[in-house]
């Protein structure tokens, strides 16, 4: 009896923060399975979305819609001077795998971020990422059908995140330890995935990985030997934590590819962001604004001292699972209100024009609009005047030891975004320069004075927090430039291209025949003669994400990412 097919005709691999220049670095003796796949196939060091944010970039390239057509953009969503933890619950549009599922196409979709619910494939399997409202190990809500939790537990145990506490990085072994827990992990995703892939024969089946990112976030200034932020006396083992990673996430690969068909699958490996090292300069953007009588701050007080003191004893005392508990428990308005209270609670909105999140991965600036914020201050006729304004401040910023201009470019929302949900993006985004190949660290301004005078705009971080923790400043930082491979019988042999995060999702639906959905501006990457005429339209399907979200659910949100070291 002839056996059933197997594998998969498409795989996708998501390498959270995958870098072409350090896989270029690492070479193909120490990653054979990556530069394989490059050299019969296409590659690129794939432009994604600015800035190059983790949720909105994954999102898209599960979409292949941009934010303003998907509405995801950050963890949270800002409304007046409240946010809101969402994650991916606010998503507007379907993943590729639910239009592909209404083709009779069978998909798997593991892991990824911003993908909590579950999409309920009829013919697939749907395995939600980290920013899923659960504690430490998935429950059913996390698994699509039902009855794949109750297998996949059953075999390989609880699926957890607690195995890396990422506010404890400060402790003397933790970076040590950190690569063995971060391949061990990488080990169990790939069993798991493996085990899936010989079950039947998918037509797409992607799986994601965040390894990539958490170890590049945390261990690049120890690889890095001219990062000014490498410890002095930094030995070899921790020399080669970083790149062990690397190696791990390349096994993985290897043995996905051959699980799915060998050099007979279509495969397709991109990240949402490339990595970079960071600088030791901070960069206090409402600083920036008040110096320039655009922002007020409002003295600290004794209860914002309190805040700030129960916020990091929180986040760096207690036990992950205690942390989530506490706020899980206390319900959707304390992760909310204290979020909020951290981000603009030193403002004086009475007296301030525009404010910054002053979020690192994500720098930008809201206007603090009359008739949109309750207590706004700026006529919406002067917001093209206001911008100027700024653009003049931010531009005359010089870095203190180059004399270098910071500002690369403000850009406002609608030059990058075009959609239904425009709106939730923040005013006006900020690029900024990289100092001498490092990026500048921006961090709240109530923390400035931890380093020097309180108005200060610049600051340095000290030696004894080069590597950083989560929470804080780390030692890698996003890059505007991913990664995208590209291999298999539809791909020639074609070397370096130019490609985006959009045009990798629609060329991932060409690859299977299927045309990109309504509202995509992605291009199909021309890969090949024999790549298929994407014939095929998917009918519009719901997101099948929840519209809106209960209380509880909030709340779980914001403990499960505070708990995972994403937000504060």
């Amino acid at each position: 009896m002839n056996r059933a097919p197997r594998g998969a005709h498409s795989l996708l691999v998501g390498l959270d923060g995958g870098d072409l220049a350090l896989i270029e670095r690492l070479g193909a003796r120490r990653l054979p399975n990556l530069f394989a796949a490059m050299e019969r196939g296409a590659w690129a060091a794939m432009r994604v979305l600015q800035p190059p944010a983790t949720l909105p970039n994954w999102t898209t390239l599960l979409t292949a819609l941009g934010p303003g057509e998907h509405g995801v953009f950050d963890f949270t969503t800002r409304s007046d001077y409240r946010v809101r933890f969402t994650g991916g619950s606010v998503r507007a549009a379907p993943t590729f795998a639910a239009r592909l599922d209404a083709l009779g196409k069978r998909c798997a979709c593991l892991f990824f971020p911003a993908t909590y619910p579950p999409e309920r494939l009829r013919h697939g399997a749907f395995i939600s990422g980290w920013d899923s409202p659960v504690a430490f190990s998935a429950d059913g809500s996390f698994v699509w059908p039902p009855s794949l939790h109750a297998e996949l537990e059953a075999r390989f145990g609880p699926h957890r995140f607690d195995d890396v506490d990422e506010f404890a990085a400060d402790s003397p072994h933790w970076h040590a330890a950190l690569p063995d827990a971060l391949i061990a992990r990488i080990e169990r995703r790939a069993e798991l995935a493996v085990q899936l892939l010989s079950r039947q024969r998918w037509d797409l089946f992607a799986v994601y990985f965040g390894e990539s990112d958490t170890a590049s976030h945390h261990l690049w200034s120890l690889f890095d030997v001219d990062s000014p932020r490498h410890p002095r006396g930094t030995g070899p083992f921790l020399r080669e934590a970083l790149p062990r990673v690397y190696e791990a996430l390349d096994r993985a690969l290897g043995r996905l590819l051959e699980a799915a068909g060998g050099d007979g699958v279509e495969l397709t490996v991109a990240s949402d962001h490339g990595f970079g090292g960071a600088s030791d300069k901070v960069l206090y953007l409402n600083n920036a604004l008040e110096a320039a009588g655009v922002l007020r701050h409002q003295r600290a007080g004794a209860r914002a001292e309190l805040l700030s003191g129960l916020k990091h004893t929180a986040l760096r005392r207690l036990p992950p699972r205690l942390r989530e508990e506490i706020f899980r428990a206390a319900g959707s308005w304390l992760p909310s209100w204290l979020e909020s209270r951290v981000r603009f609670g030193s403002i004086d909105m009475e007296h301030t024009l525009a404010f910054s999140d002053e979020l690192n991965y994500f720098p930008a600036i809201h206007y603090n609009l009359r008739g949109r914020e309750s207590r706004g201050q700026l006529v919406s006729t002067e917001r093209a005047r206001l911008r100027e304004r700024i653009e003049g401040v931010l531009g005359d910023l010089r870095d203190p030891d180059t004399g270098r201009p910071v500002l690369r470019a403000l850009h406002a929302r609608e030059e990058l975004y075009a959609g239904t949900f425009v709106e939730r993006a923040p005013d006006l985004i900020v690029e900024l320069e990289l100092d001498r190949g490092y990026s500048y660290n921006v961090m709240p301004s109530a923390s400035a004075a931890e380093y020097g005078p309180a108005s200060a705009i610049f600051g340095r971080i000290p030696p004894a927090e080069y590597l950083g923790r989560k929470g804080r400043s780390l030692a890698g930082s996003h890059r505007s430039r991913g990664l995208f491979v590209a291999a298999g019988p539809q791909v020639e042999s074609m070397g370096r291209i130019e490609a985006s995060v959009e045009d990798a999702a629609v060329t991932v639906l060409a690859r299977l025949g299927v045309a990109p959905p309504s509202g995509s501006r992605g291009r199909r990457l021309t890969l090949g003669a024999a790549l298929a005429t994407a014939e095929l339209v998917a009918p519009e399907v719901e997101p099948r994400v929840a519209a809106a979200r209960d209380s509880a659910g909030e709340a779980s949100v914001a403990a499960r990412l505070r708990a995972l070291g994403y937000i504060e």
